[in-house]
Formats: structure tokens, C-alpha cells, sequence
């Protein structure tokens, strides 16, 4: 598995879009993280939209939980308890599925104590086999303008973890 640590482009862009921002400024933070894992995309899809097994591998995630018809479909909504660290601390926010395309890519948005965000995973199948994986989140709003600083590095370094945790249980024969 080789770590990329960057978000393509038009990822950053979906998600900028997600949330109304036209460019990024002084309010928006970018966390994106990637890896190759030498599973098939469905195998990743299958294990990563287990949304109950979410705090198995996502340093991130406290817990997980569906508040309405379970699965990942546009229009599916969850709450993800997150441990963000100081000083946002722990929290739990309700999420909306927008885009669900099984073994290709799923995107949410949330809109909670004046921070809107938006948060894409891919799954592009590899030339020769495998798959890239992807986890793009922008945030944007007053808050997150004045607490980046103290929140970047760390969110960058817990995407990265969790993308490699989740290549490392895709891997075949490792389940």
C-alpha cells in the first residue's frame, strides 16, 4: 500500500461545491488522505459501507449509526460520534447521504454549529488491479477558521490512518 496523503482536484472541488463554497479562504479547512489497497473495488465497498464497523478502523469514529432505512442510498441519513480532539472535543453530527455509487464513490453533507461541511470516499479501480482509496472532507465556517491551526495536522494524520486501516483489512485473505 503506498500513501498518497492528496486529493485529486475534482474531489476538493465536489466538496467545495457540496457546501455553496466557491474558493476556499481563510474559513475552510481541506483533510484529504489516500492509499492503494490491492483489493477489488466491491471488496473495499463492502467492507467500508458497513457503517457499524466504522470505529474498527476510523480513529476518527466513536460510534455510528443509521436514523433511518439502513444502507448507504442518496437520501440516507446517519449520525457519526467523532473525536476530534481539542478544542472541538467529541461530538455527533447528522449527515445526509447525497451520492451513493457502490464500489465507486459515496459523498455526505452536514450542517451543524455554523460549519457546513462535506465529506467524499472513492474507489477507482487500478490499472493491473487494486484500488485507490480516497477520503476528502471540507469544512467551512468561523470556527473552523479559528480552531485550524490546532485541528489540521491532526485530522490530516487520522484521514490517513483511516484509509490505511481500511486498505489493510481489504487486503484478500486478511478477513
Amino acid at each position: 500500500m503506498a500513501s498518497q496523503n492528496l486529493a485529486t482536484h475534482q474531489d476538493v472541488q465536489f466538496c467545495l461545491d457540496g457546501i455553496g463554497v466557491t474558493r476556499p479562504d481563510w474559513k475552510t479547512l481541506i483533510v484529504a488522505a489516500t492509499t492503494d489497497s490491492p483489493a477489488d473495488p466491491h471488496d473495499v465497498w463492502t467492507l467500508w459501507s458497513d457503517l457499524s464497523n466504522w470505529p474498527s478502523w476510523s480513529p476518527l469514529h466513536q460510534a455510528t449509526e443509521w436514523t433511518g432505512a439502513p444502507g448507504f442510498a442518496v437520501g440516507a441519513t446517519f449520525d457519526q460520534t467523532l473525536r476530534l480532539g481539542f478544542p472541538a472535543g467529541t461530538t455527533t453530527d447528522h449527515v445526509t447521504v447525497g451520492i451513493a455509487e457502490p464500489a465507486r464513490r459515496a459523498s455526505w453533507t452536514g450542517d451543524a454549529n455554523g460549519v457546513r461541511s462535506c465529506h467524499l470516499w472513492t474507489f477507482t479501480a487500478r490499472t493491473g488491479g487494486g484500488t485507490r482509496i480516497g477520503n476528502t472532507e471540507v469544512f467551512n465556517g468561523t470556527v473552523i477558521g479559528l480552531t485550524k491551526p490546532m485541528l489540521a495536522s491532526r485530522w490530516r494524520r487520522q484521514f490517513q490512518e483511516a484509509v490505511d486501516a481500511l486498505a489493510s483489512i481489504a487486503v484478500p485473505g486478511r478477513r
